[in-house]
């Protein structure tokens, strides 16, 4: 399946239909971009609050830049539904 769009001003592309309804991606969803060795992945990505408790503390301060590498790594591996 292939799908074509062009890159807006604003940085912005449309997801073509085919592939929104594959991946079943509907108005107001959230989608990942997960960068990968010879391009990107497009993963769709459950609403914000399913992800509470995905990112543990151990205890003790983190800086936020670890905290969000962590974060996105997580979202790159998680199997959406």
């Amino acid at each position: 399946m292939i799908g074509y769009s062009s890159v807006t001003q604003k940085g912005q592309v449309t997801i073509p239909i085919d592939i929104r309804n594959y991946l079943g991606i509907k108005k107001g969803d959230s989608v990942l971009f997960v960068k990968e060795h010879d391009g990107v992945r497009i993963k769709q990505v459950d609403d914000f609050f399913s992800l509470k408790g995905s990112v543990h503390s151990k205890g003790k301060k983190s800086d936020s830049k670890k905290m969000r590498k962590s974060f996105i790594d997580y979202l790159s591996t998680r199997k959406t539904t």
